[in-house]
């Protein structure tokens, strides 16, 4: 199994504090609003424990997970699937079939184009699926592989046996 770029860790732990600046915030408004806001103490109370809890965990999710994820994400190929692995808590391979890919893009958004990284996404016809972290000099190696054992497979006898 390849490992992806150990950028991706540094990506992943930006992404997601990025999205969770906005329960922080909230944390901040209900300590900072004053009591009278909520009819009693006791409601004001209940929302600053359930939202620090609710913290407490996304900084969890934020500062603990990101580190797991170039130790246990990868991806590898071969002449029958392409297999992605993913997942901290809950970890999950998907063995995608060369003979069931339709097309195979690349992008590369604001945030890892600064960490240098791309996602490649993977389309068949049921699903897609993407593999996130690989650097912007690998890309393409790896598309043109997967595609020259997707032509291998279009020019086989199999391909013409499942077309009829």
């Amino acid at each position: 199994m390849q490992k992806l770029n150990n950028k991706i860790n540094l990506y992943s732990f930006t992404v997601r504090t990025i999205g969770s600046i906005f329960l922080y915030v909230g944390l901040i408004v209900a300590i900072i609003i004053p009591a009278t806001y909520y009819d009693s103490e006791v409601i004001k109370m209940i929302v600053i424990i359930a939202l620090s809890i609710l913290v407490s965990l996304v900084a969890i999710y934020n500062f603990v997970l990101p580190w797991f994820v170039y130790k246990l994400h990868g991806y590898e190929h071969n002449e029958d699937y392409v297999v992605i692995q993913k997942g901290v808590v809950f970890r999950r391979k998907d063995y995608i079939p060369i003979k069931r890919i339709q097309h195979i893009e690349s992008f590369q958004g604001p945030i890892q184009a600064l960490f240098k990284i791309n996602t490649i996404m993977v389309y068949t016809a049921g699903s897609n699926d993407m593999i996130v972290g690989i650097t912007s000099k690998d890309v393409e190696p790896l598309i043109h592989s997967i595609r020259i054992k997707l032509q291998s497979y279009l020019d086989s006898k199999e391909a013409q046996t499942d077309a009829a």
